[in-house]
């Protein structure tokens, strides 16, 4: 989302003056001068475009949607793990607020209203784009709508933002209930089907197998890795002992290995990555003033 502002800060940062009302002003005669004094990279190409183009706005509006969008979609995960049911971290009392009903229930207030909020963000965008969607050229009128629904979403970027922030920081991971629950309804499973891939059966039939295994567990209720060699044998002769030693949390990620994988070593070097971007973009963000006006 970062980068996508840096990107359109960088290819927006026109300036319009010198456009006049739609055909260029013989009084300014140095644009570009003018442009570089207010802070800006440069002029406009087009004097109609200066005045006609809402595209920076409407390219910002979709920015934020987007933004809104993934703070949304983050919303939800947060919602689901808070619940009774998932349990897998623990909101903060400053970001949560008890049920007006169930004295027992702690709500994801913040979670919930930013969920909310992302519906207005992309009710600007949709706003504007209506607006500019039968619009001669150059100016008109209606362009002035586009004010109220920039004013709108950074006023609603600016609550939803500090509080997500406040809430991700003070909330607590489970990682017990998360190690308890990780390997819970046979999600290890495809583990079985990797494994005998890799020893050149072909993955249709490793599917079979597998599917035929879970079966089997499933009727005497015990986990894949509970499966005696006898049973493992019954289902298929090349499903020999040595398969539960995959079957294991540990084994399963370390598995995943191969570039942005989920393999502790793959993930330590997002991390790195991801931590060089941000110094990138938090410099960018400190240095940044926008046009001065």
């Amino acid at each position: 989302d970062v980068q996508r502002l840096v990107d359109w800060e960088t290819r927006t940062a026109l300036s319009p003056l010198g456009a006049a009302a739609m055909a260029g002003s013989a009084i300014p005669r140095q644009p570009q001068q003018s442009a570089l004094e207010m802070g800006y990279s440069g002029p406009c190409e087009n004097s109609i475009d200066a005045v006609a183009s809402r595209d920076h706005v409407a390219e910002f509006l979709f920015i934020a949607s987007m933004l809104g969008i993934n703070l949304s979609r983050l919303s939800e995960e947060f919602c689901l793990w808070s619940s009774r049911q998932f349990r897998w971290v623990e909101l903060d009392d400053a970001y949560a607020t008890g049920s007006s009903i169930m004295p027992q229930k702690k709500n994801p207030d913040i979670a919930e209203l930013t969920r909310g909020k992302a519906g207005r963000l992309i009710g600007n965008l949709t706003g504007l784009l209506s607006t500019l969607k039968a619009l001669p050229l150059s100016y008109n009128r209606d362009l002035a709508e586009d004010k109220s629904e920039v004013m709108d979403t950074l006023d609603t970027l600016g609550l939803v933002l500090p509080a997500m922030a406040g809430m991700v920081r003070t909330m607590q991971v489970r990682v017990d209930e998360l190690r308890r629950q990780a390997p819970l309804g046979y999600t290890l499973a495809t583990e079985v089907a990797d494994w005998l891939a890799m020893r050149g059966v072909p993955f249709k039939e490793a599917h079979e197998i597998t599917g035929a295994l879970v079966r089997a567990c499933e009727a005497q209720d015990i986990e894949l890795w509970q499966a005696s060699p006898a049973m493992l044998a019954d289902i298929d002769p090349r499903l020999t002992p040595e398969v539960r030693e995959s079957l294991t949390l540990e084994a399963a990620i370390a598995m995943r290995s191969g570039h942005g994988g989920t393999a502790p070593q793959r993930v330590r070097e997002q991390i790195v990555r991801l931590k060089v971007a941000l110094e990138a973009q938090q410099a960018w963000a400190a240095h940044y003033q926008g046009p001065r006006t």
